[in-house]
């Protein structure tokens, strides 16, 4: 499978699992949904440790160097498994792995080519991992034993994922 089929598989997956994703060419796509998540109240956080983070653009009145303060967290996340459509979030390079867990809504930004077939074929990938993994899967849901469905108990709400 070529890595466009990758990507394709993958962002059919993320929406499958209730996430929003799309690709993006660039910053003037990500400013777009920034944007709109601009128009959702509360704090942003954006760690602006990747060159993908620094190309966001936050009014300094909405942003906060707490992801705990945050309704929004925006990151660049490790990877992306096409097979489920699942992040691959990190405390690499500094990363809070808290911060893709507290707020409502998770913006991750996926590079195209740290998207792999199989979780399988992510760990043959690298010889180093981050003390840290967490995957998601589309917004937290959780249901009691009434199945009743309740989204966002245990991690965000909603779920962008820009694939860049």
């Amino acid at each position: 499978m070529n890595q466009s089929d990758l990507v394709d598989l993958f962002l059919q997956r993320a929406a499958a699992s209730g996430a929003r994703a799309e690709r993006v060419e660039g910053p003037s796509d990500l400013d777009t949904v920034i944007l709109s998540a601009l128009e959702e109240a509360g704090l942003i956080f954006c760690p602006g440790i990747t060159e993908k983070e620094m190309a966001v653009s936050i009014p300094e009145h909405r942003r906060t160097k707490d992801y705990r303060m945050a309704a929004i967290t925006i990151e660049e996340v490790l990877g992306g498994i096409a097979e489920t459509g699942s992040l691959i979030c990190s405390n690499a390079g500094g990363k809070a792995l808290q911060a893709n867990m507290l707020p409502e809504h998770h913006i991750a930004i996926l590079a195209r080519e740290k998207i792999f077939p199989t979780l399988e074929s992510f760990f043959r990938s690298t010889t180093e991992l981050p003390s840290h993994l967490s995957f998601i899967t589309g917004p937290s849901r959780t249901s009691d034993i009434e199945k009743t469905l309740i989204i966002g108990v245990h991690g965000p709400q909603r779920v962008t994922i820009l694939v860049w």
